[in-house]
C-alpha cells in the first residue's frame, strides 16, 4: 500500500527527472490511493492526461508541484549526496557534478564544492567511462581526484554537521534558510582561505 508520503516521492521522482514518463504512467495506473488522498478530481487529472504528448513533463509538472514537500525531498538528497561523499560511496566526480548543478541552481552554500568540480574534476573521467580510456591515463587522471579528496570530504563533513544542527535547512526547491554565523560561511565569505587551506 502507498501512504501519502511514498505518492509525494513519485511525484518529486517525476518532477526531478529520476523515472521516466512511462515509469510514471504504469505507476500511477497501480496506485489507486492517490484517489482517496488526494480525492477524485486530483486523480482523474493525473489519468486524463495524454502521456504520450511531447510536452506531458510540463502539464504533468504544474498539476503536481504543488503536492510535493520539496524541501524535505530536497534535503534528503542533498544530504545522501553529501554523506556518498564523507563515507567515499559511489563515483565522486559524479556527485561532485551533481553539486555543481545544485550550486548553480541556488545552493549557494555548495560553493566550494561546486567551484571545486568546475575547476578541474569535471575533465576526471567518470567511473562508468574507465573502458574507454586507456588504463594508465585514466589511473592517472583519478590520482588527481585523490590528491584533492581530504579537502572535499572535509566540506562534506562540515556542511553535514549544519544539517545536523538545524543551521541549514532547504525548505523549497532550490531555496533554503542559512542560520549560522556569519563566520561559519566561509564558502561565501573566504572561499580563497578555503583553497589555499
Amino acid at each position: 500500500m502507498n501512504g501519502k508520503e511514498d505518492i509525494q516521492k513519485q511525484f518529486y521522482n517525476i518532477y526531478k527527472g529520476h523515472i521516466s514518463i512511462s515509469e510514471f504512467e504504469e505507476w500511477l495506473y497501480k496506485t489507486q490511493e492517490i484517489e482517496s488522498i488526494y480525492g477524485n478530481d486530483f486523480y482523474f487529472s493525473l489519468l486524463d492526461l495524454d502521456y504520450r504528448n511531447k510536452y506531458i513533463k510540463n502539464e504533468l509538472e504544474k498539476l503536481i508541484e504543488r503536492e510535493i514537500p520539496f524541501g524535505e525531498f530536497e534535503q534528503a538528497r542533498i544530504i545522501s549526496l553529501l554523506e556518498n561523499i564523507r563515507y567515499q560511496q559511489d563515483d565522486e566526480v559524479e556527485i561532485l557534478e551533481q553539486l555543481y548543478d545544485d550550486y548553480c541552481s541556488g545552493y549557494s552554500f555548495l560553493r566550494f564544492l561546486g567551484l571545486t568540480y568546475i575547476t578541474g574534476i569535471d575533465a576526471i573521467p567518470k567511473i562508468q567511462q574507465r573502458d574507454k580510456w586507456d588504463k594508465n591515463e585514466f589511473d592517472r587522471k583519478r590520482e588527481i581526484l585523490n590528491s584533492m579528496n581530504p579537502k572535499i570530504i572535509n566540506e562534506a563533513r562540515r556542511l553535514l554537521s549544519f544539517f545536523q544542527n538545524g543551521l541549514l535547512k532547504i525548505i523549497a526547491e532550490n531555496e533554503y534558510k542559512d542560520n549560522r554565523k556569519e563566520e561559519d560561511k566561509i564558502e561565501l565569505n573566504h572561499i580563497d582561505k578555503m583553497f589555499k587551506d
